[in-house]
Parts: C-alpha cells; structure tokens; sequence
C-alpha cells in the first residue's frame, strides 16, 4: 500500500473519530459505551500493511512507534471526560481542546511523512498507523475505563 492510499484511509479514519466525538457530545453514548471502542476496530484494518512484502520493520521500531502512541494518547485521555446529565444519560464532556489535539496530531503526521526522506515511504507510512494504532487504543481504553466508571457511580446514585 502506498503512502497515498494510507494517507486516505487515515483521513477517512480520522474523520470518523471527529464525527464520533462531536456526536457523543450531543448524543447520549449507549449503557454499554462499546461505541468508544471501535476507532480501535477502525484503525486496526492498517495492520494489514503488514502483509505487504516491501516493509522493511524492526521489532524496536514497532514498539518505538507505540510507545510514541501512547505518549501521544496522554493529552486525549486528560481531556476526555464524561459527565451525566439530568435525564440520566452520560455523554462526553463538551471540550474543544479535544479537536484542537487531534487537529495538530494528524497535521503532524503529513508533517512527518512529507518531511522524513532517511525511511522508505511505506515503512514510514505503517509506522506512522503504528503511532495512531497506539495513541487511539489507548486513548479509547482509558476513555472506555472512564466511561464505566461514570455510568456506574450514577448507577449507585440511581438505586
């Protein structure tokens, strides 16, 4: 898979994950909350990179890249939070910053696979999918956590 093709599934990810949090803000998220868990099914599909014969990637690169991720996923997971509100439905909190940091962190991206010449394109391009692999798991994991642990302290507050 070129950079091209990666970059447009990125974009398309990506606008999947703005649509998702713009709606969990204006839409109550379901009891379950599993719907914060698929950005993590999304994004998995760039795995398949890895059948690609042309990737040339050290096991110290993948885990670099998702070490990177998971630094990335730090300012998300402080500012997503989740709040109840008086029909008794949890949504996410109302936050810009939110935008703002997944903004910048996809401009970064271009940023990098426009810039960065010394790594052939398509390793660059799965490590970067590595990068957003990482921070979106992550940052969805701990927004899952949260979410739980939100509905279930109304739960108690209902009974």
């Amino acid at each position: 898979m070129n950079s091209t093709v990666s970059m447009m599934i990125s974009a398309l990810i990506f606008f999947f994950i703005l649509r998702g949090q713009l709606s969990g803000m204006r839409k109550p998220l379901k009891k379950s909350g599993v719907t914060l868990l698929l950005p993590i099914l999304y994004i998995s599909t760039s795995l398949m990179q890895l059948m690609d014969t042309s990737l040339h990637i050290r096991e110290e690169q993948v885990i670099i890249a998702l070490l990177i991720g998971m630094i990335v996923s730090i300012p998300l997971i402080l500012t997503t939070n989740f709040e109840v509100r008086d029909n008794g439905n949890t949504f996410i909190k109302r936050n810009k910053t939110v935008f703002v940091l997944l903004i910048v962190i996809f401009a970064l991206r271009f940023l990098a696979i426009a810039t960065i010449k010394s790594i052939d394109p398509s390793t660059l391009s799965f490590m970067c999918n590595l990068i957003t692999f990482g921070y979106i798991a992550t940052w969805r994991i701990i927004s899952f956590i949260k979410f739980r642990s939100v509905s279930s302290k109304q739960a108690v507050l209902n009974v």
